[in-house]
């Protein structure tokens, strides 16, 4: 809790400081949840109309929690853009930020990961280890609904939760025996779930932040 004091008053100052001048026109949100996900997440929203805005979120991945995680190590990042469609049209030339909204958005990851892998042979009793190096590249569409709110024109929450179909492309090195070592599903993206060998993926979470 300490180490967001001075996120925190950060934000409020630039707030200040851009209420004296420009107004809020955009927002910037944490994904309060990434962190569990193996995450460091942020989102930036700008309004484009009465009823739309520019969404992009980041983020990093690589934050070990726990060791609850598929892998014992792994580092990378994502993207995602898409436009905010909300449901509610606005009476100015910009939307505040409020409500319930569509968004169709492109999403890409990349990480790289490693860890400890055994085969045991019942055939002839003999026991196989060693270590797997990969790199994980997808790309997805997701369509996207979620809900927004504003405390006191200030503080942002976001909640929302998307569908979608995607593809990866995973390379691995390992000096286990080809003949004993298959090659595992990962469906763990740590940005997003993707449903076994079907193309479906999903995300989701609540994020919280601040307009300026």
């Amino acid at each position: 809790m300490k180490k967001l004091i001075p996120i925190i008053l950060f934000f409020v100052i630039i707030n200040n400081i851009n209420a004296q001048t420009t107004g809020k026109d955009y927002a910037i949100k944490y994904d309060f949840f990434s962190p569990v996900a193996g995450c460091f997440g942020f989102a930036f929203e700008t309004p484009r109309s009465n009823f739309t805005s520019l969404d992009i979120e980041a983020g990093l991945i690589g934050l070990k929690l726990g060791d609850y995680y598929l892998h014992d190590k792994f580092g990378g990042g994502y993207v995602t853009v898409g436009p905010r469609l909300y449901f509610n049209k606005d009476e100015g030339e910009k939307n505040d930020f409020k409500g319930p909204y569509f968004k169709p958005e492109l999403l890409l990851n990349y990480f790289q990961y490693s860890y400890e892998a055994s085969y045991y042979n019942w055939i002839d009793g003999i026991e196989y280890q060693g270590a797997v190096d990969g790199s994980d590249f997808s790309a997805s569409l997701l369509l996207c609904m979620g809900n927004q709110w504003i405390l006191s024109d200030l503080i942002v929450f976001d909640l929302w939760f998307g569908l979608g179909y995607g593809g990866d492309w995973i390379s691995e090195k390992t000096d286990i025996p080809p003949d004993f070592y298959q090659e595992q599903n990962k469906f763990y993206k740590y940005s997003h779930i993707h449903f076994g060998d079907s193309p479906m993926v999903f995300d989701g979470g609540l994020s919280i932040g601040m307009l300026f």
